[in-house]
Formats: structure tokens, C-alpha cells, sequence
């Protein structure tokens, strides 16, 4: 490969990443570490966030689309964000198997939303919940968008704070995720920041 494109070589993380998390999907289904705090009980079941957490796979495909095309040192520090936060998760989830017991035994409204929610459900099992790798990757699409020159727009940044935090809020809404393993993913991708993005953190 031209040295040119050597970038593209980051992108062979993704089918590595996707066979690791269907691998511990498929070994790790019982017998796991429960991740639950007592304020998981008030927060209530919302279907309609559904909508809010599948935008997760857009939202980072179209950053890494769109860094991979107008800016490609933010796209590289994007792609290192992820390798290094999607690792750490499945490392942590390896090592020490955890998985919610928060999901709904029944849906008290039938709906397009929980018809939705249900076939999530199916495909991503309850368990290697902490860190939230929804967290992790929110905010990994958040970071590059806030790095990228190219979108230093009032606008864009206030719009992605909000669907970062809506996405995040999303995954206990439907009840994918503890409240817990929001708060292990922000704590996952906070030093993950600092190693990927010290050379502006400490030029500021």
C-alpha cells in the first residue's frame, strides 16, 4: 500500500473488533458479575429511545467518513480513540464478565419501538455491558468532531453534545445498559482522551 494511504490500515481494526465482541457474546452468557446500582430502579423504560441508540451506528460511521475525506490526522486520532477504547472494553469484558439484569420480562406497550428494542434484544445479549462500548464510542465521533477544524461551527458542536448525551441516555432508557456502565465507559474514555489528543490538550 502507498505510504499515501497508509491510513486506511487503521481500518482493519473493525472486522478484528467485530469478531473479538461476537466471540465473548458467544463464551460469556452466564455466570457474570451484575452490573446494577439502586438508581437503576427509578429510571423508567422509554421505547421511543430506541431511535436515539441505533443513530450510535451512523453517527460514527459518518464522522469516519467524513474525517476520512476532509481531514485525515483527526481521522487517524479517531480510529486510535476507538482501537484503544473498543479494546479496553472487550479486555475488561473478558477478564471479568459482567452483564444488566434490568431488561423488561415483558413490554407493557406493543409498538414499532418495542418491536425495535426487542430485536436488539435478540441480536446483543445482556451480557459485556461495562464499559458501555455506546459511551466509549459516542464520545470517541464527540472528540473528533470537536478536533476537526474543518468543523469549528457553533452549531455542529452544540448539535453533537446533545446527540452524544441523548445516545448515552438512550442505552438506559431502553434498558440495554446499567446506569453503571455509563459512568465505567466515560471513566474508560477520559484518559483515552489525554493519550490520544495530549499534543493539542498540552499546546493550549
Amino acid at each position: 500500500m502507498n505510504m499515501k494511504h497508509k491510513h486506511l490500515l487503521l481500518l482493519a481494526y473493525i472486522p478484528l473488533y467485530l469478531a473479538a465482541f461476537f466471540l465473548i457474546e458467544k463464551y460469556i452468557t452466564t455466570d457474570y458479575w451484575v452490573s446494577y446500582i439502586p438508581l437503576d430502579d427509578v429510571i423508567p423504560f422509554l421505547e421511543g429511545f430506541v431511535i436515539l441508540y441505533c443513530l450510535w451506528y451512523p453517527f460514527m460511521i459518518c464522522t469516519g467518513l467524513y474525517l476520512l475525506i476532509k481531514d485525515i490526522p483527526a481521522f487517524e486520532r479517531y480510529m486510535w480513540f476507538i482501537i484503544i477504547g473498543f479494546t479496553t472494553c472487550i479486555a475488561i469484558c473478558a477478564i471479568f464478565p459482567n452483564g444488566q439484569n434490568l431488561r423488561p420480562a415483558e413490554f407493557e406497550r406493543i409498538n414499532f419501538f418495542t418491536g425495535m428494542v426487542e430485536a436488539i434484544y435478540r441480536v446483543d445479549t445482556n451480557t459485556n455491558v461495562l464499559p458501555s462500548m455506546h459511551v466509549v464510542g459516542s464520545l470517541a465521533a464527540a472528540f473528533a468532531i470537536f478536533d476537526c477544524d474543518a468543523l469549528k461551527n457553533k452549531l455542529i458542536r452544540i448539535s453533537t453534545v446533545i446527540l452524544t448525551a441523548l445516545i448515552c441516555i438512550s442505552t438506559v432508557l431502553i434498558k440495554q445498559h446499567s446506569i453503571l456502565d455509563i459512568f465505567a465507559g466515560i471513566a474508560v474514555s477520559i484518559p483515552i482522551y489525554f493519550i490520544v489528543y495530549r499534543k493539542k490538550v498540552f499546546a493550549k
